[in-house]
């Protein structure tokens, strides 16, 4: 058990949202980055260390939120998308 489990209630998944998306056929989403984002670029000896490995994910979340709130960005500026649309490239 992680200390950072249930640290974000709000990452949850929304059941409407699954739900309404639950046929949707879209190709070419993009690289789904919220999980490797610094795996890929960090060397294999930080990932080792417990500790280390914890504080990296951590970081890795915040991370994922700023490009997060970029892809929000290109939403909210497009006018013919709705606002709570999650799937964007």
């Amino acid at each position: 058990m992680s200390i950072f489990d249930k640290l974000f209630k709000s990452r949850r998944k929304r059941l409407y949202s699954i739900r309404e998306t639950a046929f949707d056929d879209r190709k070419n989403l993009g690289n789904e980055y919220r999980s490797n984002i610094l795996k890929n670029s960090i060397s294999n000896h930080i990932w080792r260390n417990n500790q280390m490995n914890d504080f990296v994910n951590f970081i890795q979340e915040i991370l994922a939120d700023w490009v997060d709130s970029v892809n929000y960005l290109k939403i909210y500026k497009s006018y013919t998308m709705k606002k709570e649309d999650k799937k964007i490239r």
